[in-house]
């Protein structure tokens, strides 16, 4: 009865994107529902901004830089026919966080386990809610640790990235059997590791009350 009912509750309870959620954790309640509607909107655009250099780093680290040449062009190739704005030169951007992993990373991972770009999930259960979302991908660094890779282009604000990396952590420990430790975010911006040796409690309580607040926003938006 117990199995019968946590598989109900994963049935009815809301299910959001760890990227729009971690910029409601330390967002005003009272802005949720028009910033909800705007990141939703932007949200695949931003995710397809960099997924061409994403992918290749996948492709990189699993024939262990031996088909640099041919992923390196599949990928210029790819960045562009990215849409973006008249300000924005997805090509050069995707290719300076290629370059980044290659030069700053790629001599720091000894093997690799498995991508997770495209591996199914269903999403973890948290605080009410179902979070979707996962790293990039999982390799062995030289000092023979198994670390999932989180692969970080963008330039976010130390409140959204601590919010984001908090919900990945939630996600790995349920999923991996892992810890905020086993996170290896990159940064390939600034060329180094973000550092998270454990979990946030602040943070994590953060992240629990505004998945019950979103609870009750969906359950006023089925009462409407």
């Amino acid at each position: 009865m117990a199995d019968a009912m946590s598989i109900r509750g994963r049935l009815t309870a809301p299910e959001i994107h760890i990227y729009p959620f971690s910029r409601l954790i330390h967002a005003p309640a009272a802005r949720w529902e028009k910033l909800l509607k705007a990141l939703e909107e932007k949200e695949n655009i931003v995710y397809l901004y960099y997924q061409p250099a994403r992918e290749a780093i996948v492709k990189l680290t699993a024939s262990s830089g031996k088909r640099r040449d041919s992923i390196f062009v599949e990928m210029q190739a790819r960045a562009a026919a990215v849409v973006h704005s008249p300000s924005q030169n997805p090509v050069r951007d995707n290719t300076k966080c290629f370059e980044t992993f290659e030069e700053t990373f790629l001599p720091k991972i000894s093997s690799f386990v498995q991508s997770l770009i495209r591996r199914k999930h269903f999403g973890t259960s948290f605080g009410g809610v179902i979070l979707k979302g996962l790293p990039h991908m999982e390799v062995i660094d030289q000092k023979g640790k198994s670390r999932l890779v989180y692969l970080y282009p963008s330039n976010w604000s130390d409140k959204e990235l601590d919010a984001y990396l908090e919900l990945l952590t939630i996600i790995i420990e349920a999923e991996f059997e892992a810890e905020a430790s086993d996170l290896w975010c990159m940064d390939l911006r600034r060329k180094q590791t973000v550092k998270r040796s454990k979990s946030k409690v602040r943070t994590r309580k953060a992240c629990n009350d505004a998945a019950q607040h979103f609870v009750r926003l969906r359950s006023l938006a089925e009462v409407d």
